[in-house]
């Protein structure tokens, strides 16, 4: 299996890309069957013990955060990625943000990337990402990392 995307073909097509979206969709439906097992869980607890305890609280808390996390609006990676090809980039970090070299640099917010791959981005300092669409919406993954990242572009100049 490659642990880095294809620059050939369209990057939906790409093995790396189905790895990782198969991967996400594996972690979303593991995390759904979390939600449904505390909410069945305070269900029960409702039943046996009543409302006295604190525990029946707690799990419909978990359970409906899951579920907020779990169905909340994600853009969709797949109409992002269309037909478009996977472009290597030279990238580096400036604060929270991705900076694609370029001329000009176009900036991108990316989306749920933590310190760690950061770091790992600042070493290998190399990305791929697929041409923004009308929205300025695009996604980035890095070697290594069997996750896409959606990216918003935050500057870019039009021409």
């Amino acid at each position: 299996m490659p642990n880095k995307p294809s620059t050939e073909g369209a990057a939906r097509y790409d093995k790396w890309t189905r790895r990782c979206l198969e991967r996400a969709s594996r972690r979303a439906l593991t995390w759904t069957f979390i939600g449904v097992l505390a909410f069945v869980g305070q269900l029960l607890l409702v039943h046996r013990v009543g409302t006295a305890s604190v525990l029946p609280v707690l799990l419909l808390v978990v359970s409906t955060a899951v579920f907020g996390f779990t169905l909340r609006r994600r853009p969709p990676v797949g109409m992002i990625l269309g037909d478009e090809p996977w472009n290597q980039v030279q990238v580096r970090w400036e604060g929270r943000h991705l900076v694609v070299a370029g001329s000009p640099p176009v900036v991108l917010a990316v989306h749920g990337i933590g310190p760690l791959l950061r770091g790992r981005v600042r070493r290998h300092r190399r990305a791929w990402l697929v041409d923004p669409d009308q929205e300025g919406r695009t996604v980035v993954a890095f070697r290594g990392v069997p996750k896409l990242f959606h990216a918003e572009v935050l500057t870019r100049v039009f021409g």
